[in-house]
């Protein structure tokens, strides 16, 4: 991971497992990577196909009383952050502050993945996390043609366990076969947005439909004007159904 590029979106679920087969049978999605923690296990998928698509993460609490859970409690299942790698986690945050915008929970000794967290603000209402890691996912290719996973080989964060405890998910036949598309995120501040996006993750802007889209190597997001803001749901393209609502966000069928 050497360049500014979107690595996945993120939702809180209460059933981590249970909402991947759903994503396998409905989209094909097929599992990337996860992991558990003290407070939360997560699993990441790519929903496409070989050549195109993008990668969904689900996080489910792990006990009572963690951040997730408090976080599931108050607002309920749906969107919980956009997940950036930059290629210096360092200079990154240095000019994330210097937009006045706050990080919390730097992690620069886990070369797997280097993280830190820019808190939600005004503008967009979301948790938006950098990461940096010297390893990377096997390409889409190799993650539909095969079923074995490398947990050493793919980016981990420091302290985790149990790799492999989604393998379960491989009895869910895909029935659908999708691809996921842009990630819809509101904005109540377009130009902060930019400084953010444009000026510090790199990335590439144009207009579209009113909005403006705004992508990287691995994905997009569509960025709408608006007073309610945060991540509202994102493009789907095929597909065995014509949305998928996660709580307030939907995956929706773009025509």
């Amino acid at each position: 991971m050497s360049d500014f590029d979107i690595d996945h979106t993120s939702f809180a679920v209460h059933d981590a497992l249970g909402w991947a087969r759903r994503l396998r049978r409905d989209l094909g999605a097929v599992p990337i990577t996860g992991e558990v923690l003290a407070e939360f296990r997560y699993l990441l998928l790519h929903v496409g196909t070989a050549d195109t698509g993008g990668r969904l993460e689900l996080l489910e609490p792990v006990g009572a009383d963690g951040f997730l859970s408090r976080f599931l409690a108050s607002r309920g299942e749906g969107p919980h952050h956009l997940t950036f790698t930059v290629p210096d986690l360092h200079e990154a945050v240095r000019r994330v502050r210097a937009l006045g915008m706050t990080v919390v929970g730097e992690d620069h000794e886990h070369p797997a993945w280097r993280e830190a967290f820019i808190m939600p603000d005004p503008v967009h209402r979301t948790v938006i996390q950098l990461a940096q890691s010297d390893k990377s996912y096997p390409n889409p290719g190799e993650l539909i043609g095969s079923t074995d996973r490398d947990p050493s080989a793919s980016p981990g964060v420091a302290g985790a366990t149990d790799p492999l405890w989604w393998t379960p998910l491989w009895d869910t036949p895909a029935e659908g076969h999708g691809r996921l598309g842009a990630t819809h995120l509101v904005s109540q501040d377009r130009d902060v947005s930019l400084r953010l996006f444009e000026g510090v993750l790199d990335a590439g802007v144009s207009e579209r439909d009113g909005s403006l889209e705004l992508t990287w190597p691995s994905g997009s997001i569509h960025l709408h004007s608006g007073d309610t803001p945060g991540i509202t749901g994102a493009d789907l393209h095929g597909g065995s159904v014509e949305a998928v609502d996660i709580g307030s966000s939907r995956l929706q069928r773009h025509v």
